[in-house]
């Protein structure tokens, strides 16, 4: 086989692993509600609503991760794309701002154990308008 049809094999084998994560969260006085969207690379989708009382917005911004990536795991992704509507909650974890408040970097250190058990794990944060799918779950 010639070397751009390996090459080509390889990033379909690729991108046909690679599983995607919507995240969402609302908060009010009642508590807070987190949404998650899993799209399975078998074209199945799984979602999941979770109500967390007593929990503030970036709290539960948080919470909305942890479980999704843990939610990934269960079902044996290694490879899985994370889309969230939460500018701090991404660029905390990337490293691109620096978390000041104590009780967020709790967070944080459950993120970064559980993220080595996927292959790959990508954090991206998309306009809340384009996140539509999950928001009704939160």
């Amino acid at each position: 086989m010639p070397e751009v049809e390996k090459e080509a094999v390889q990033v379909y084998l690729q991108t046909q692993d690679l599983w995607v994560l919507y995240t969402d969260s609302e908060s009010n006085i009642f508590g807070s509600g987190l949404g998650l969207v899993l799209k399975i690379p078998t074209g199945k989708v799984i979602r999941q609503s979770i109500r967390c009382p007593d929990m503030i917005n970036n709290e539960a911004e948080y919470e909305d991760v942890i479980a999704g990536l843990r939610l990934a795991l269960k079902y044996g992704a290694k490879q899985l794309k994370i889309h969230c509507d939460s500018q701090l909650v991404v660029n905390h974890v990337t490293g691109t701002f620096q978390i000041k408040e104590q009780r967020l970097q709790k967070y944080q250190i459950k993120i970064c154990k559980v993220l080595p058990e996927f292959d790959k794990c990508q954090l991206d944060q998309i306009p809340c308008g384009k996140n539509t799918e999950v928001d009704g779950l939160a």
